[in-house]
């Protein structure tokens, strides 16, 4: 949606398309956070990150700084507040379904159309354009942008399908791991920690 609601700001001319196979956007939002969903974190930098070039994720970093993150949700009717400990950014009214409704209504907003139900099977790209077939339709686009979150909550649609679109255009996969897992374990008094998060260090 972000992506979506950025590309329509930068150029209002476009006609932006979100396509997604759920009946509801915005379900990995509303239980990231304990479904409080923290939007950005202040303390973070290039050296918590595991893997790639620590100049990269400066890139990434710096590309849209925190102050910035902050002042788009502000903009669009989400103001955040910060846990000091942790420098973690939750929405004001503590509730992920802020940070939801607020995407949804700056995308409605800027003229952004939402396809539900339209699991997208395949993206061909023909001379100057893209053909995106989803199960039921076909879209014809100039540009495309995939934003499938790759293969961390499948539930949510995050099963990665992604991947093996970008293959098929041509793209290079780096191979991924599991960041965050549960831990399972056999004795039943262990439920009642469920949803309970600790810092720790590894």
């Amino acid at each position: 949606m972000a992506t979506a609601i950025f590309t329509a700001r930068r150029d209002p001319s476009l006609s932006v398309l979100i396509l997604d196979g759920a009946k509801k956007l915005g379900a990995k939002i509303l239980v990231s956070g304990g479904g409080r969903c923290n939007v950005t974190n202040r303390a973070v930098t290039a050296d918590d990150y595991w893997g790639g070039s620590r100049n990269s994720i400066r890139r990434v970093l710096n590309a849209l700084p925190v102050s910035e993150t902050i002042a788009f949700f502000e903009q669009i009717g989400a103001p955040l507040v910060e846990e000091p400990e942790f420098g973690k950014l939750f929405p004001v009214a503590n509730r992920a379904r802020a940070v939801l409704d607020a995407l949804l209504n700056e995308a409605e907003r800027l003229g952004v159309q939402i396809a539900l139900r339209q699991r997208v099977a395949a993206i061909e790209p023909t001379q100057d354009r893209f053909r995106v077939k989803t199960e039921t339709a076909a879209f014809e686009c100039g540009h495309v942008v995939l934003a499938t979150g790759g293969l961390s909550f499948p539930k949510t649609g995050s099963d990665g399908a992604g991947y093996g679109f970008a293959r098929a255009m041509g793209h290079s996969i780096t191979p991924t791991t599991p960041a965050l897992v549960p831990l399972i374990l056999e004795d039943a008094y262990h439920e009642a920690l469920s949803g309970v998060a600790h810092p720790v260090v590894l």
